[in-house]
């Protein structure tokens, strides 16, 4: 008999492996597909290597992020781990943000992905 699939996973909004914990707060629950596209693209980073990816994926649209601290504690080391291969990237880009608009993707982000200490802004141009 087959396993059942796992509908949801945690996802440490800060990882753990650059100081995040098991604390409620950290964690968000989300589809294991969309876990696993969003790590093919941003492994552990930390916020603002996260926007500086994002700054990357947008920049022949001339639209850029911002990333600011909000509250609770600032993170210093640095993550990484994401994929490099571009037709994996491109593929986890597309699966994870389907049809969103620039600023859909960053609010989805900011309520979903990023670690609840900072926050992405979109820097009006």
């Amino acid at each position: 008999m087959a396993r059942p699939q796992k509908l949801t996973e945690e996802h440490h909004r800060r990882p753990k492996s650059i100081g995040g914990t098991d604390a409620p707060a950290n964690i968000s629950y989300v589809p294991a597909r969309l876990h696993k596209h969003w790590h093919t693209l941003f492994g552990n980073m930390n916020a603002f290597q996260i926007r500086d990816e994002l700054n990357l994926w947008f920049a022949p649209q001339r639209r850029k992020v911002i990333c600011k601290f909000i509250n609770g504690s600032k993170v210093t080391e640095k993550g990484g781990q994401q994929t490099k291969k571009k037709s994996k990237r491109e593929k986890a880009f597309k699966m994870l943000f389907k049809d969103m608009e620039f600023s859909q993707i960053i609010d989805y982000i900011n309520s979903v992905w990023l670690d609840r200490s900072y926050h992405f802004y979109i820097l009006s141009r």
